[in-house]
């Protein structure tokens, strides 16, 4: 026994010591401050280019202290950190952008636009070299953007125009090892900041109802910027209708009726650097469906839709766990989006190029794959045909699941194990 014992305390100690060295490289290159990383795309489907805007120094760092390296390899694009004097990485994030969504759009075969947009990481201590890598079709990175950044230059922005009220609604502990949400009103008017607590308690209290979120209620905290808007309500172009808004969110995003979102980034990010954040969720007070959600980006939804409980953990699904639509929309050409000889980065979507990199160990031996869509798989993990927008090609895990519709509120278990992991990444705790 009391080897075993001996045993357990070396295994205890060299964990510990991993957690230490872990904790001790964030203290080594970085500050509890954020800087923020201003850049615009502008360009079109065929050719791009990146400028180089700001840089901001903003309130305290909300991440993980240990987990600094992201593991998951998902997003279009990926910001690396690198340490001028050793060239070695110390921060990375994968994310998406609004830019890289309009890049499908046939408007994008026509014209050339530009688009702002921003990126976070902890405030080093000393000179580093900030990379941005755009993803590939054949899902490898290529980058676009390089900078060296010296945290002492008089260049870097720390003014703090904003001053508006912060809740703190769910308070479970430090930012650095829970998953903090800030929730920021579009469309409330100063006399419906009320409406808004109460709209954003009772989406949290549904959110607390699915799982996984049910299970890791203790890892989450909310936060609520009450900023005002002068006028209720949203844009809706295809019924005329413009609002004087404080984020300028808009349906018919690329002319999809229903695809809610903004532009203005930069305003967006200026807002929720008053509270500390790992997820922007921008709740919209309107009655009219929809939502939308970017990965590692923000999250949109709008409040008083008889859907929108299930909208908010949907979208939810997309900017924190970079899941993918499940449904098919608006695409009949798959190769249109994908190239089928590789996997998707999304870990919900298959192309079956390599499924055993996917969720094949969640399949039993005998369920076909593909999966044929009938009675005897309805309520089997497989490889069911139709998801990522297309019929054909693309499979999805399960015949029905909260990423492909609003007839269940249950992710699937293959969703539900991704978002563990995404977790236990920014509740700073060993992904496995």
């Amino acid at each position: 026994m009391k080897y075993i014992y001996a045993l357990l305390l070396i295994i205890s100690n060299c964990w510990i010591g991993q957690n230490a060295c872990a904790q001790g490289q964030y203290e080594k290159y970085f500050e509890n401050y954020t800087l923020r990383l201003d850049y615009t795309q502008a360009g079109n489907s065929e050719s791009q280019i990146v400028n180089f805007e700001q840089l901001r120094k903003e309130a305290e760092w909300a991440g993980p202290r240990k987990n600094l390296i992201d593991p998951f390899n998902y997003g279009q694009y990926r910001l690396m950190v690198y340490d001028s004097a050793t060239q070695k990485l110390i921060f990375s994030r994968g994310y998406s952008t609004l830019f890289r969504e309009w890049l499908d759009t046939p408007e994008a075969t026509m014209r050339n636009r530009n688009f702002y947009e921003t990126v976070v990481m902890p405030f080093p201590k000393n000179a580093v070299i900030v990379s941005i890598e755009k993803r590939q079709r054949d899902q490898t990175f290529k980058e676009i953007m390089r900078e060296s950044i010296d945290p002492k230059s008089i260049y870097i922005n720390k003014e703090q125009a904003l001053q508006f009220p912060i809740k703190s609604v769910v308070d479970n502990g430090s930012p650095t090892e829970k998953i903090d949400v800030v929730v920021i009103p579009e469309g409330y008017t100063k006399s419906e900041l009320g409406k808004f607590e109460s709209d954003t308690r009772r989406f949290i209290d549904d959110f607390f109802e699915t799982e996984p979120f049910k299970n890791h209620s203790k890892d989450f905290n909310f936060h609520l910027v009450m900023i005002p808007s002068e006028e209720s309500g949203t844009d809706i172009p295809g019924k005329g209708i413009w609002k004087n808004t404080a984020l300028n969110t808009s349906f018919y995003t690329f002319e999809s009726e229903r695809y809610l979102t903004t532009q203005d980034i930069k305003r967006v990010r200026d807002v929720a650097g008053l509270a500390p954040y790992d997820q922007i969720y921008i709740l919209v007070n309107t009655e009219k469906y929809g939502g939308g959600g970017v990965y590692n980006y923000y999250n949109l939804c709008s409040s008083d839709h008889q859907q929108s409980l299930r909208v908010f953990t949907h979208e939810f699904g997309h900017a924190f766990g970079s899941l993918a639509d499940e449904y098919a929309y608006g695409y009949s050409d798959p190769e249109h989006l994908y190239d089928l000889s590789v996997e998707p980065y999304e870990p919900n979507i298959t192309t079956l190029a390599d499924f055993a990199s996917k969720w094949k160990d969640l399949t039993k031996k005998r369920t076909p794959i593909p999966t044929p869509d009938t009675k005897k798989y309805a309520d089997k993990v497989g490889a069911f045909e139709g998801a990522g927008y297309v019929k054909t090609k693309i499979y999805r895990p399960v015949k029905d699941c909260k990423m492909r519709s609003n007839n269940t509120n249950d992710f699937c278990p293959v969703c539900t194990r991704s978002l563990i992991k995404m977790i236990d990444f920014y509740a700073d705790r060993p992904v496995k």
